[in-house]
């Protein structure tokens, strides 16, 4: 993998999962720009190392890769590219800075602490000794201390009526009303990507990792749509269908009230 561009190994990863540069942008928040830069090793167009490294880690995240094995490849383009100097440089600043302003720091705090002390270092030792002395007052002081009800407040209390739970009870119309719902839970077995549509509006679109759960109901019809059939299992209706389809199979399928 060191031998080849790292822009071969994101594209490749990504049609190899049928997903478009919106649907990648849309998922991630990063502008398409961003991902065709990386993706065409154009790093003069991004800013700074640091925020081109957390564009890989995000855009590796949604193609499943190891950003730890893309990660070396990533330094030793944009040493190519001229970025990891520029990068050196700002650090080498900022160390220099970050030291000299901690030693300013420690100069004037050990300049106050002598003035301080050797003014009235009297006062400093009688304010030890006087916080010193304070005495403890004992745990059973303290709870004869604790706030009495009185007797008013006791009747008021014991007066007023309780809550009681009301039970309510569905009508028959409730129920024929559930069972022409239609209900989709979805469990992860693989590394997919998946869009649901409920009634028309779209509830879910994103990537489900192995053992991720997601359950849906709806009154007229629910659609089902995964870059990776063989990576899902499904339950409709209550009806455990399992896997929805072969590994990699583009696959939507339609689910209505039974």
């Amino acid at each position: 993998m060191s031998e080849r561009r790292l822009g071969e190994i994101l594209r490749e990863r990504r049609e190899s999962l049928n997903l478009s540069i919106e649907e990648v942008a849309k998922v991630t928040k990063l502008k398409k720009s961003t991902i065709l830069a990386l993706e065409n090793g154009n790093y003069k167009e991004l800013q700074e190392p640091i925020y081109i490294r957390g564009f890989l880690k995000i855009y590796a995240s949604v193609l499943d890769l190891d950003y730890n094995k893309l990660s070396p490849i990533l330094d030793r383009e944009l040493r190519l590219a001229g970025k990891l100097e520029e990068e050196e440089e700002k650090n080498n600043r900022r160390l220099k800075l970050f030291f000299l302003i901690t030693g300013i720091v420690i100069t004037i705090a050990v300049f106050v602490f002598i003035l301080v002390f050797y003014r009235n270092p009297v006062s400093l030792i009688i304010r030890q000794e006087t916080q010193s002395s304070k005495v403890e007052v004992p745990q059973q002081v303290k709870e004869s201390t604790k706030e009495v009800k009185p007797l008013e407040k006791l009747v008021l209390e014991e007066s007023q009526p309780k809550e009681e739970k009301i039970t309510v009870t569905e009508t028959p119309s409730q129920v024929i009303q559930k069972e022409k719902e239609v209900s989709v839970e979805i469990k992860g077995l693989g590394y997919s990507w998946l869009r649901v549509i409920v009634d028309g509006n779209k509830v879910f679109e994103g990537f489900l990792n192995s053992g991720d759960f997601y359950s849906w109901k709806g009154k007229e019809k629910i659609v089902v749509r995964t870059g990776n059939a063989g990576g899902i299992s499904i339950t409709v209706n209550g009806k455990n269908l399992g896997i929805l389809g072969r590994k990699g199979e583009v696959l939507e399928r339609e689910f209505l009230p039974e």
